[in-house]
């Protein structure tokens, strides 16, 4: 610490100092008068920005005699500074400039009205309007053709995020691109055993999660091929490209402190029924959970009447020992064979909703920074700490963030930036289908007589740390058990940034040089307690993570004019090595309660490892050439070597070209368009860009497996090596139209997309008799059509009051058009409930079908979509796979709107997800179970399936008793009855504020500062078809992320915060 204190004040001392006096003011709208925020100023290299309320204040040398005022859209101002301490100045909308610049592909600013392709981009406000502990979350609904789902546990899971839908077989994930350098967005999961034994799977957060949005400085989207073609393999899916703050805005030494304090709730709880509770065919009685009694080893709510005052033996009714002393009846150990009283039987409503807490999220900010003649700094300190709503789940993360901008002459420039970031947690809870999972006996199997808060003391009296205390010894495990005491740690260190020169040799040519890393390594200890469900003896494993990336490039650059022309021809190229390591050693059996080491192993120590390396080289060029400000074209090409493509005997062909093409016609500058017309801009693309694919599939690979008699063992992995495997190829076209009219009151930006993706990575099932299950060929082709309009819309803009509202609509299709199973289905993946075939939702492709169709299996129907039901009055089962739904929507709609009135500012945005279906295990299992509100009705006679008789083909007449009736209609075996609509709309965020100018002198603060305090909202209501879920979630298996099914998720939150922010 004591450095970093020297190093800032070294800093701090850094910059001009010549004679200065200070020059202030405001900035206006011509027209409105109302203030512009954001207006650059400069003074030579010396520059800075107004305020939110259009104020500045500059320092100048007084060897210096004029200011510049420019801002996008509107007509740059130079103004004589005479002797004038107070300069005021009105600036003109300018349609000709009225542009954005964006950070394009391998860092380069382009202005929008220039590019071919769309790109769409948010600043640092837009992101941080609303605090999340994910910034990826808050991209959701503020880009056209942009989908982010959140993960299953709450808070620190992963975010999956596609653009523009999915095309690939394989993988649709975005590269993600910080300050020029790519960073890596895996999630790495756990070793897992699929059957009902060992450890479940465990969501740790994707990678991308831990860039800190305190210091972003905007977020730009490269949607289509184009846009990303330059990143060439990696980029097929697009790309997320982030800048983080420098000191660059503002001239002089400056300090930013904010504070923000979230609260969390849990937010659509399933709808259960309380009219009945535990028990089978209307009876229980407990004895000792494990079938001593009446159904007493059964969790369902088909027992008796709730709330009727029948008094029945519970697991936490009261036994009286011999010396009068009481214990619980399911503290089995402390007596034998003695009474256990009688007591009320009554529900639970709020069970489920008094297990979650209130989860409270601060997040707290210092930043300093300074601008001086020869460059700048900005560093940074964030520190956040998460409670979740789940009890024992945390999530802290503390970053250092340093960034140094620094010209030692007119020609070179030195840029560095660099990001520590220590993640850890306490505990991360398990995901799916399993005891691992609270769900599983909360809402799963959880009966509705259930007191939940009997269950907090977990251990059984004299027995802590040995057996603990549940409502069920067969299958269950106590919920605060499971988070309290069986927890999956983390502690993760991570180092990403780079270090860039520029080196101006002549006044139209530069060469650029830049080298970048990111580097992690994690510690996960998984510890399971004695008396666990699936670990009697309790278990332990360590999880060690490696991952390091790095990207060293350079770029040599012209650009000149010619007359009516201008060019700029780059040409560079790229190394990137990637290195990752997993290693888990475990054991399933602890000698000694409660010593969680692998020292303490009862039982020989498994070990897990897989290590990879793969490099890539490349080059590419690009030129732009533009015409009289009104017509551009720009032209790329690269090319890539990647080693994952490489074998053994260089077989196969590791060299692949992806070219791109676009141009870009600004109709506003060439010809006479209405008076209406603010800008016009025509746009059109073609690319190509690859997906490759990970390391050891064309040479194949050896994995770490259990030791025999203490020796190490190896196996080969489990598929073909292909020795003339391609990467994925993807050739797109695109065009689109920015049109704004009446001074930028109206903008309506357009884009159509017609892409196909050839030679997909798949793998196909080959004979056990090989020694392998599948191999992994090329082949498939799918095309993807679909549209993205934006729409701007100004409707009221004068000095005091301004309304802008944002519409961002999306839809895409993809469609499969061919194959190399001919008139077959291929199988991407699954879902399924531990290793059962018959318990699985696939997600199968064929021939004119869609990525992201869900097939199970349901009961028969005839021709008019009528159940057959035999003669005993039940449905009959139809094992054949059949199409039950795809889980993309059809379309997605986000509605953004941003109000401020003086120094007041209201933001708030809906979002819309129309379509789409999802299977829901909570609806499968909770009726099931009789959990849930749809088998409340539970008439004596029984109930009748709608349907019609197999034999005769009348209308059924045959009743079954309601635990019959629902226990089929539901079967988690037959997936069809357990699909919901996915569609919601959201009220995802709002956010009210006030902005305060602070006078000089206020806290000893001189030349003023800006403070900001605001009340945010995050996930304040939904609109779904379904009672149960938040239908935005995405689950795991096999060490991947499945959409389209939600598999016992926990609660998801709704949060209201405070903000506030100091600026001097």
């Amino acid at each position: 610490m004591k450095q970093i204190i020297q190093l800032c004040m070294l800093l701090a001392l850094i910059g001009s100092t010549h004679a200065q006096k200070t020059i202030s003011g405001r900035v206006t709208d011509a027209i409105t008068n109302s203030p512009i925020a954001f207006v650059n100023i400069q003074n030579g290299n010396n520059g800075t920005i107004t305020s939110e309320d259009g104020t500045y204040q500059i320092n100048i040398t007084q060897n210096t005699n004029k200011l510049t005022f420019s801002y996008l859209g509107y007509k740059t101002q130079i103004i004589t500074i005479g002797n004038q301490p107070i300069i005021n100045v009105a600036l003109s909308e300018d349609a000709s400039k009225l542009g954005e610049i964006v950070i394009t592909a391998l860092g380069l600013s382009r202005d929008t009205k220039e590019l071919g392709y769309a790109v769409q981009a948010i600043n640092s406000k837009s992101l941080n309007q609303v605090k999340t502990v994910n910034f990826l979350d808050n991209l959701q609904g503020k880009l056209a053709g942009v989908t982010v789902t959140q993960g299953a546990t709450g808070v620190g899971s992963s975010s999956k995020i596609t653009i523009r839908g999915e095309s690939s077989f394989s993988n649709n994930n975005p590269l993600f691109v910080v300050d020029g350098i790519p960073i890596n967005n895996e999630t790495v999961f756990n070793f897992t055993n699929e059957a009902a034994a060992g450890f479940q799977e465990i969501d740790f957060g994707n990678g991308a999660m831990e860039v800190n949005p305190d210091d972003i400085e905007s977020v730009t989207v490269l949607k289509g091929a184009n846009a990303a073609a330059l990143y060439g393999t990696r980029a097929s899916n697009g790309v997320i490209v982030i800048k983080t703050k420098d000191g660059s805005n503002k001239k002089g030494f400056s300090v930013s402190l904010s504070t923000a304090i979230t609260v969390d709730s849990a937010f659509k709880l399933p709808d259960f029924q309380n009219t009945y509770g535990q028990g089978q065919s209307g009876q229980f009685e407990y004895v000792d959970g494990l079938g001593g009694g009446t159904s007493d080893n059964i969790t369902y709510s088909w027992g008796p009447r709730l709330d009727v005052g029948n008094l029945i033996p519970q697991f936490d009714s009261p036994v009286q020992l011999a010396d009068g002393s009481f214990v619980r009846g399911a503290d089995t150990a402390l007596y034998n064979n003695l009474p256990i009283l009688a007591t009320p039987f009554n529900s639970n409503p709020n069970n489920l909703k008094d297990f979650y807490r209130t989860g409270v999220t601060t997040t707290n900010n210092i930043a300093i920074s300074n601008g001086f003649d020869s460059g700048n700094y900005r560093l940074s300190f964030t520190d956040l700490r998460s409670e979740s709503i789940i009890p024992g789940v945390n999530l802290n993360r503390q970053t250092v963030a340093a960034k140094l901008n620094f010209k030692p002459s007119s020609k070179t420039e030195i840029n560095t930036s660099f990001n520590y970031v220590n993640s850890s947690s306490d505990n991360r809870p398990s995901n799916g289908y399993g005891s691992e999972n609270v769900n599983y006996s909360l809402v799963a199997w959880g009966p509705r007589s259930l007191n939940i808060n009997n269950l907090k003391n977990y251990w059984q009296p004299g027995l802590e740390g040995i057996q603990q205390y549940s409502f069920n010894y067969t299958f269950f495990d106590n919920p605060y058990f499971i988070l309290l005491e069986n927890r999956n740690a983390f502690n993760r260190d991570r180092i990403f940034g780079n270090i860039s020169f520029k080196q101006n040799i002549t006044q139209h040519l530069s060469i650029s040089l830049r080298t970048g890393m990111d580097y992690s390594t994690e510690t996960r200890k998984l510890q399971r307690n004695y008396s666990s469900n699936r670990f009697q003896n309790g278990a332990y494993a360590e999880h060690d993570v490696l991952y390091r990336e790095i990207n060293t490039d350079f770029l040599v650059n012209y650009q000149n004019t010619f007359k009516d022309f201008s060019l700029d021809i780059s040409a560079g190229g790229n190394r990137f090595n990637q290195t990752a390591s997993t290693k888990q050693s475990q054991t399933v059996n602890l000698a000694q309660p409660g010593i969680f080491s692998l020292n303490n192993a009862a039982s020989p120590i498994e070990v897990f490892q897989f290590e990879s390396e793969k490099q890539i080289n490349s080059l590419y060029g690009i030129a732009k050439l533009g015409y009289k400000n009104y017509l551009y074209l720009d032209i790329t090409g690269r090319n890539d070597w990647s080693s994952a493509l490489a074998t053994p005997f260089s077989v196969g062909e590791t060299s692949f070209f992806y070219p791109s093409i676009s141009t870009s016609f600004i109709l506003s500058n060439s010809a006479n368009l209405p008076s209406a017309f603010s800008f016009a801009k025509l746009r059109a693309g073609i690319a190509q860009v690859g997906n490759d694919t990970s390391a050891y599939q064309t040479s194949g690979a050896f994995v770490s497996q259990t030791t025999f008699n203490g020796e190490p063992t190896f196996s080969d992995q489990n598929f073909i090596p292909n020795t003339n495997l391609k990467p994925e190829q993807t050739t797109s076209y695109e065009f689109g139209a920015d049109l704004r009219f009446f001074k930028d009151r109206l903008n309506f930006d357009f884009t159509y997309y017609n892409s196909k993706t050839k030679d997909q990575i798949i793998s196909l099932p080959v004979a056990i008799s090989s020694g392998y299950n599948q191999q992994v060929i090329n082949g498939g082709e799918v095309n993807t059509k679909g549209v993205e309009l934006v729409l701007g819309i100004t409707p009221i803009k004068n000095s005091n009051l301004k309304w802008n509202t944002t519409f961002n609509f999306a839809s895409n299709r993809s469609t499969i058009t061919n194959l190399p199973q001919n008139n077959g289905r291929l199988t991407l993946a699954f879902s399924r409930i531990y290793d059962s075939a018959n318990q699985t939702v696939w997600f199968q492709v064929e021939e004119g079908g869609r990525i992201g169709d869900l097939y199970g299996t349901g009961y028969l129907k005839n021709e008019n979509n009528e159940f057959i039901i035999d003669d005993n009055g039940r449905f009959i089962a139809d094992n054949t796979l059949k199409k039950i739904g795809n889980y993309n929507p059809d379309f997605t709609l986000g509605w953004n709107n941003n109000f401020s009135y003086k120094n007041w500012n209201l933001n708030f945005l809906f979002d819309w997800r129309q379509g789409g279906e999802i299977v829901s295990r909570t609806r499968a299992l909770g009726n099931v179970g009789g959990q849930l509100a749809e088998t409340a009705y539970r008439p004596e006679e029984g109930i009748i399936a709608q349907g019609v008789n197999q034999t005769s083909g009348l209308p059924n007449t045959i009743a079954v008793t309601a635990e019959s009736y629902y226990r089929q209609f539901y079967d988690r075996n037959h997936e069809e009855n357990n699909v919901y609509d996915a569609s919601f709309l959201k009220l995802r965020q709002f956010a009210i504020g006030y902005n305060f100018k602070l006078n000089d002198g206020f806290l000893g603060i001189q030349n003023g500062a800006d403070l900001s305090i605001s009340i945010t909202g995050n996930n304040l209501f939904a609109i779904t078809e379904n009672p149960h879920f938040d239908p935005e979630q995405i689950a795991v298996q096999g060490n991947n992320f499945v959409s389209g099914v939600e598999d016992l998720s926990y609660a998801t939150s709704r949060s209201f915060g405070f903000k506030a922010a100091i600026n001097f």
